[in-house]
């Protein structure tokens, strides 16, 4: 079954920070996003992405960026 990419990104997203026990807070706290963006995008609302966030977010939670977009993590 086909999953969308931004299911797919929310999915690993949610995953990612459940693994390190962090909230949308603590991410904050690590790279230059806000809170509100970082709880959009686990909560499936961001519509595109820029390629920034998606770097902070890397930065932040120490993982290449193909992680958010691979499937079975």
């Amino acid at each position: 079954m086909k999953i969308s990419v931004s299911k797919l990104f929310t999915d690993n997203l949610n995953s990612r920070m459940d693994e390190l026990h962090w909230t949308a807070v603590k991410v904050a706290n690590n790279c230059n996003l806000s809170r509100n963006t970082i709880n959009g995008l686990r909560e499936g609302k961001a519509k595109m992405i820029k390629f920034s966030t998606i770097a902070e977010l890397c930065k932040a939670l120490y993982v290449h960026p193909s992680y958010f977009f691979k499937e079975d993590q």
